[in-house]
């Protein structure tokens, strides 16, 4: 308990650091790339590298949940489940949707979660939301809101 509240102190203590101005996303247009790197961070649960790829206003939104506490460490909190699984496998759907197929060793469980990408005047792309499994109202801005006390 003691290692998990270090952990999330820590996490959110990199996650509350302001980001550098100039932070540039080294990937473009290429969706595939920014999915693959979504799932390396999630499943190494670095928060402060997640926050790099989401858009300034989703990262507001993130502030503010945080700053409630109570937010799940980041293995967790940008898919639909709890379980914390070890495969996380990325297929561009369209310009602005990138699959992330999540499961265990064999396939179970597994489920699919979208990430909604968008253009930044920078002329990168970020991740602006994440779709999860449950149903279409289901997504990481809803929940930061309610962690955040606006929901």
């Amino acid at each position: 308990m003691t290692r998990f509240r270090i952990a999330a102190g820590l996490a959110i203590g990199l996650l509350l650091a302001p980001l550098p101005a100039a932070a540039k996303s080294p990937f473009g247009y290429n969706w595939n790339a920014i999915g693959e790197e979504f799932c390396r961070l999630t499943r190494a649960n670095d928060m402060a590298g997640i926050a790099t790829l989401l858009s300034p206003q989703l990262v507001a939104l993130l502030r503010q949940a945080a700053a409630r506490g109570g937010l799940p460490e980041a293995q967790t909190l940008f898919q639909t489940y709890v379980n914390v699984v070890p495969e996380c496998t990325v297929s561009t759907r369209n310009a602005a949707l990138v699959e992330i197929r999540r499961g265990g060793p064999g396939g179970t469980p597994a489920w699919v979660d979208y990430l909604v990408i968008t253009p930044e005047p920078d002329g990168t792309s970020r991740i602006d939301d994440v779709l999860f499994a449950t149903r279409k109202s289901d997504t990481l801005r809803a929940r930061l809101a309610v962690y955040a006390g606006q929901g």
